[in-house]
């Protein structure tokens, strides 16, 4: 670019770089650094990143990143309750001065972390931050190029790496492929890569210097992002929450102190557009001092006047449509979570594969969420609203597609004339239904398929994600021990076996005619009845006046409990008769025609 200025005939000034036009008050004690007014040398800084987490080993502990070219260490802080534990909470990242020479971001990020391990337990809004939300925080992402001059100083400090690159430029690209730079990837970048493929940040922020605004995506497309009204209000948020807290003329340039990057100037290779497409989080850059390497003095300033922006900001992550995505056991499940007609170039968002937990942030309108994943059927949830500064709760279980019904239980239980079967199906995909069979358990082991006899069909519930209950009554029962199991049939044939349940029936203690059921009938009743030893046994109705109306049983029974069915069809209203009889046992009961 240079030399092309050059070839042009323009006059050349060689401005003063902006990280020597200033001497600035360094400090390696930790005191004086905590006033906050001076910039800590390298090794402060590295010491003071330790001492955070041995403070408050609790909530704070320290991840190294990875080394930079000349190995100065790419540190960050975690910040949670409880910070050796994935917890079902957002990940969020705050970093700054990738740009080495843009430092006011690294103070005030310094700051900002000892505010909140300090404010800990003491201040309700900093506790609650901590309690439910993981804290990332990397006050300097280029210590090569912040402490070229040496670790003693910030004189001197550069916008690049140790090897000359702009590491704003060197991350992948949505449009312009993995190199656009045409570096391979420094060892910063490569930091901060594996940092995101290993975590899940679902909202993030880079700090910059040289002007004052709040920068979203996209900055390699002139196309919008598909949540281009949400961007816009969480960035005037951040900016008019600092206008408030500043002298007049602060972060209110471009469109009101924001702007989209692409509408400013095209930047390739960036890291907001990285994090926004690759990783589907969603990521700003926010310039916070006109100076990129201000004078200490106005550290203070600058402090007050976006403290409550950076926590604003991280609270968006409390916002929108969230929920745990599982599948029909409780295990999380990571799956996409697409908006139907709305998102285009990866703005769909996917569930953290260890919690399950998904956060979409968007602007307030009622919605479509379609969730998937591979090995399970997907599923459409419509008419979901989002409402600003409001949070939606939407849990969804996905049924897995490898299995064709989630049979929870299978029981067998003896009634006095029955033996009941309950069955209960958590999920059901293509189920055309249940045969039932069974067998004397004298026949052989369970594994046998000898003996098995169908009693019956129970229609199934096709696909389905919620529970089902089933029950059949095997009627035509004799003491003896019996086995049951059930075999699940798909709409294509294809089938499968229950495990099977046992049961013990046992023979009547005495003779019984019960009293039959329902009654008062219309116009079919049931009679229960029991026998003790081997009978020739007859039930006779008649009506009031001792004509015989029907013979319901008359044959020889082994001992049992036994039903006899009684369809009182086109006889009129009244009081019947019936009346059992064998060679020891005689019994007559009344009963209630009402039509």
């Amino acid at each position: 670019q240079y030399n092309n200025f050059i070839k042009k005939g323009y006059e050349i000034k060689i401005l003063t770089s902006p990280g020597k036009l200033i001497v600035p008050e360094m400090s390696d004690d930790p005191q004086s650094i905590l006033d906050w007014d001076v910039y800590p040398t390298y090794d402060a800084y590295v010491a003071m990143m330790n001492v955070f987490a041995v403070n408050y080993p609790n909530i704070c502990k320290i991840v190294n990143a990875g080394s930079t070219v000349q190995g100065r260490q790419i540190l960050f802080v975690k910040i949670s309750d409880n910070v050796n534990v994935k917890e079902a909470e957002p990940q969020f990242m705050y970093s700054s001065s990738m740009h080495g020479d843009e430092t006011t971001g690294y103070v005030l990020m310094l700051r900002l972390i000892d505010t909140l391990l300090t404010s800990y337990g003491s201040d309700a809004r900093l506790t609650s931050l901590i309690n439910n939300t993981e804290i990332w925080i990397n006050p300097l992402a280029n210590p090569d190029g912040t402490y070229h001059g040496g670790n003693g100083t910030v004189y001197g400090a550069t916008r690049y790496n140790a090897n000359g690159l702009d590491l704003n430029r060197n991350f992948p690209d949505p449009q312009e492929g993995p190199h656009p730079d045409g570096h391979s990837w420094q060892p910063e970048t490569i930091a901060i890569k594996t940092l995101a493929e290993n975590n899940h940040f679902v909202l993030s922020a880079n700090f910059h210097g040289g002007t004052e605004v709040v920068n979203y995506p996209w900055d390699t497309w002139a196309r919008l992002h598909a949540d281009d009204v949400w961007w816009q209000f969480i960035s005037h948020m951040y900016a008019d929450t600092a206008q408030a807290n500043s002298p007049s003329g602060y972060m209110d340039g471009f469109n009101d102190g924001i702007t989209n990057g692409y509408a400013w100037y095209r930047v390739t290779g960036g890291r907001q557009d990285f994090f926004t497409y690759f990783h589907h989080g969603r990521e700003v850059t926010i310039e916070i001092s006109d100076t990129k390497l201000i004078a200490p003095s106005l550290l203070p300033a600058h402090w007050y006047y976006n403290k409550e922006s950076f926590l604003d900001y991280m609270e968006n992550t409390y916002y929108g449509i969230r929920g745990i995505v599982t599948d029909t056991s409780g295990n999380p499940v990571k799956a996409k979570i697409e908006i139907s007609g709305h998102d285009i170039d990866n703005s769909e968002v996917y569930s953290d594969s260890a919690t399950g937990t998904y956060y979409r942030m968007i602007a307030s309108g009622t919605y479509s969420l379609t969730f998937s994943a591979d090995d399970y059927f997907s599923q459409t949830i419509t008419g979901v609203q989002a409402i600003n500064f409001q949070s939606t709760e939407l849990n969804v279980q996905l049924v897995p597609n490898q299995v064709p019904v989630e049979l929870v239980s299978f029981t067998a239980a003896v009634k006095p004339d029955a033996v009941e079967l309950n069955w209960r199906t958590a999920t059901e995909n293509n189920n055309r239904g249940f045969e039932i069979e069974r067998r004397s358990s004298e026949v052989g082991d369970q594994k046998s398929e000898i003996g098995w006899i169908t009693m019956g069909f129970i229609e199934g519930n096709g696909t389905t994600v919620e529970d089902h209950f089933y029950t059949f009554n095997d009627m035509d029962i004799q003491p003896g021990i019996y086995q049951y199991r059930l075999k699940q049939i798909d709409f294509d044939g294809s089938f499968e076996y229950s495990d099977v349940a046992e049961v013990k029936v046992t023979s009547p203690s005495e003779f019984s005619l019960e009293q039959n059921y329902p009654n008062p009938f219309n116009p079919a009743t049931t009679i229960n009845y029991s026998i003790t030893e081997k009978s020739l046994v007859t039930i006779k109705v008649y009506d009031v006046l001792g004509k015989e109306i029907t013979i319901l049983v008359n044959e020889v029974k082994q001992p049992g409990i036994y039903t006899a069915d009684f369809n009182a069809a086109g006889l009129s209203s009244g009081v019947y008769i019936y009346k059992l009889e064998c060679e020891k046992y005689r019994s007559i009961k009344k009963m209630l025609l009402i039509r």
